[in-house]
């Protein structure tokens, strides 16, 4: 393993507020992040990652669906560890369990 992969670590949901602040410590840390968005091209939802100091250089943005199975083996590899925070959201939910949880649960198990 290259010194460069000792020091690159994985962050889903990467635009959300939590991951948003591991991003933050991580690349002040000297860590290479790779972060998976739900669109890496809109840049009003990602605009302030790639405005973090160190983002230019460390930070790599991926597209990744937490329902579609191997979205994710692109993001994770060659990464010495994960920090999952994505979880499915949306507003207007009729059955919570069914919509929300579920996936949350069934996602655990692609990683």
């Amino acid at each position: 393993m290259t010194s460069e992969e000792e020091k690159t670590v994985c962050v889903t949901g990467a635009s959300g507020y939590f991951a948003s602040w591991i991003i933050k410590l991580l690349l002040l840390c000297g860590y290479t992040v790779k972060a998976s968005v739900r669109n890496p091209s809109l840049f009003i939802f990602n605009e302030h990652l790639l405005a973090l100091e160190g983002a230019k250089e460390r930070l790599q943005l991926f597209k990744a669906n937490l329902l579609e199975e191997g979205s994710f083996d692109s993001v994770i590899d060659g990464c010495q560890g994960v920090f999952h925070t994505a979880s499915p959201f949306y507003h207007d939910v009729k059955d919570p369990q069914a919509e929300l949880l579920d996936p949350a649960v069934k996602e655990q198990s692609m990683f």
